[in-house]
């Protein structure tokens, strides 16, 4: 792949987090002022682990960043069921279940780059 998909990859990367970054810096500072709760914008973080997730399926420039956007859609699921408790789980009785699609997502992740490279 060239050097200038990757520069596009990683400033587009750079975007999307920064601009998380900004809006939850943005309702933390909010609500140490009073003029919000940030718990009630707790959704945010899930919804936008999510997007960054659908834009590494949407547009890849590898493989491998499809393995990884749906790794941070499972990550965004898992986040919000253990947030709201769904079905039971918590985050004290789930997060092995992160680790297992954590371990899915390097190995699908190297089984299509090592594909990639056979091609």
């Amino acid at each position: 792949m060239s050097s200038h998909l990757e520069n596009q990859r990683h400033s587009k990367g750079n975007l999307f987090f920064g601009l998380a970054l900004i809006v939850a810096g943005s309702v933390f500072l909010l609500d140490h002022m009073g003029l919000i709760h940030a718990l009630d914008y707790w959704f945010l973080l899930p919804a936008m682990i999510a997007i960054g997730g659908l834009v590494d399926i949407i547009s890849p420039d590898k493989p491998e960043h499809v393995a990884k956007g749906c790794f941070s859609l499972v990550f965004a699921l898992w986040l919000y069921i253990s947030i709201e408790q769904l079905w039971g789980w918590t985050f004290h009785n789930s997060w092995p279940l992160l680790l297992i699609a954590f371990g899915i997502r390097h190995l699908i992740g190297g089984l299509l780059a090592s594909r990639n490279t056979q091609e």
